[in-house]
């Protein structure tokens, strides 16, 4: 009986309730046989578990409106990554540096953002004599595609969509 009262205080028994009936939970059978244990009717789960499922219901709610939070969140993220990734493309005013692609295609980025994420580019762009260097001939090695995806990434600090 005191631990019945202690479960209920505590709200035990709604979360006894819940990993009983979560599907994958680890711990669910140990779950239901404790809630037997301290219910030993289903009348007396129903009346433990009467003002838990209002709070369950309400954790419920909370955790969905944080959930809808976090969503727009990764949302806004992943706009401004691609917003990022979007800065390779064709030579433009606003861009810095130069590539000069296989087969000859040219694609400007940031010289900033590509020196920010790579010590390669960094040691290229911005160390020693690279005030002049503004055109770059990448590994003729890869294709085009390749270089394309590639400074894509690393202007998006690696969340670009591939």
């Amino acid at each position: 009986p005191r631990l019945r009262e202690l479960a209920e205080e505590h709200g035990a028994a709604g979360a006894l309730a819940a990993a009983a009936h979560a599907p994958g939970c680890g711990w669910a059978e140990a779950a239901r046989t404790a809630l037997r244990a301290l219910y030993p009717t289903q009348g007396d789960t129903e009346r433990a578990l009467g003002d838990t499922h209002l709070e369950l219901g309400a954790l419920l709610a909370a955790h969905n409106l944080e959930t809808a939070g976090l969503r727009a969140e990764r949302d806004t993220l992943a706009e401004g990554y691609e917003s990022l990734a979007s800065l390779v493309g064709p030579v433009a005013k606003g861009h810095d540096v130069v590539f000069r692609l296989p087969g000859g295609e040219r694609i400007g980025g940031s010289r900033l953002l590509l020196a920010h994420v790579s010590p390669y580019y960094e040691r290229l762009l911005l160390g020693g004599m690279a005030e002049g260097t503004s055109d770059v001939k990448p590994d003729p090695d890869f294709s085009s595609a390749a270089h394309i995806a590639l400074l894509g990434q690393m202007h998006a600090l690696g969340h670009a969509a591939l």
